[in-house]
């Protein structure tokens, strides 16, 4: 009987879809967090603040994180593991100052798209160097195809809100921030690999991206920018919550990813990403944010993008074989 292997499955499934769309969550509050503070720097900080907290409480009570964490001294010491590995974290502080300066004027679907869109780009462009750690992967139609169809729904998209008066770099901020997401994602490879440990690798983003943030920070109060303190609605209080956001989807991802595997991992935590996005524009929409048809269908085709881009591609077996595809060990 195969039905009680499916509950597993699809609880792993739904758990993901809600932490893609927990994502969509932080998106929203770190925009709110940027305006009530005064710039996206301090939206960041905070952000990144609370998430250094959540991982480092995850640190100091796991033993064998703390050993993976010495391990990762002693490979830096020995330079097993080069030093700009741990500069993934600065990737993350912009994607935080993408989501806090363009959310406010085009909303939580809009930055979903033109971030995931960027995001498949540049994983099409460092999986064709050595900086992935499982090495080098050749490009493919299917892959090429994906991108180019969730270039389009972007653009089909960017342009219908770029009539309405948004300037040009709202949606390339985002998508750039997206690309160089990739290039994170490589460097924590390296780092989990090395390690063992998702929470050391995280640990390292936020320590990394907090410190960036604070130099920062400190450069803009010295220029005369105010920061005008903290939320004081009693509604605004979850909007602090941003970094706490993006470590519950990292916990939970780690959870499920070995019950669907990376590819239905990847698609499950980018349709509840875009689905939370639209809901939340719908629901909860800010001035610039309404959720158009134009919008769904762009959702859409950035959905169906992905699929195609992460479909297996079919091996041939070789003319010399004709016994059939080898069996998998």
């Amino acid at each position: 009987m195969r039905s009680p292997s499916l509950v597993p499955v699809l609880t792993a499934s739904l758990v993901t879809i809600a932490a893609g769309a927990a994502m969509s969550l932080q998106g929203r509050a770190n925009g709110l967090l940027g305006l009530v503070l005064g710039h996206a720097v301090f939206a960041a900080l905070i952000s990144f603040l609370v998430g250094l907290l959540c991982v480092g409480i995850a640190l100091a009570v796991s033993a064998r994180s703390r050993t993976s964490a010495r391990r990762l001294v002693g490979l830096l010491r020995d330079r097993s593991l080069p030093w700009w590995m741990l500069l993934g974290g600065l990737s993350g502080g912009l994607v935080v100052i993408a989501q806090a300066t363009t959310i406010p004027l085009m909303g939580v679907a809009m930055f979903t798209m033109a971030f995931v869109s960027g995001q498949v780009t540049g994983g099409l462009i460092v999986d064709s160097t050595e900086l992935p750690p499982g090495g080098r992967q050749r490009l493919n139609v299917l892959r090429i195809l994906g991108v180019l169809i969730v270039l389009a729904s972007l653009a089909f998209a960017a342009g219908d809100r770029l009539q309405s008066g948004i300037p040009l770099w709202t949606p390339l901020l985002p998508f750039v921030s997206g690309a160089l997401t990739s290039v994170q994602q490589a460097f924590n490879g390296h780092i989990r690999a090395a390690t063992e440990s998702v929470v050391v690798a995280t640990t390292v983003n936020f320590t990394v991206g907090f410190a960036a943030l604070v130099i920062g920070t400190v450069v803009l109060l010295m220029t005369g920018v105010a920061w005008r303190g903290f939320p004081t609605a009693p509604d605004q209080w979850w909007i602090l919550l941003g970094g706490a956001f993006g470590v519950v989807f990292i916990a939970l991802t780690t959870v499920t990813v070995a019950r669907l595997g990376v590819l239905l991992l990847s698609l499950f935590a980018l349709f509840g990403n875009l689905v939370g996005a639209l809901a939340l524009d719908a629901l909860l929409p800010i001035p610039g944010s309404e959720v158009t048809l134009i919008t769904v269908v762009s959702a859409v085709g950035v959905l169906i993008g992905i699929v195609v881009t992460i479909l297996p591609v079919p091996v041939r077996p070789s003319s010399g074989n004709r016994r059939g595809p080898a069996s998998r060990t």
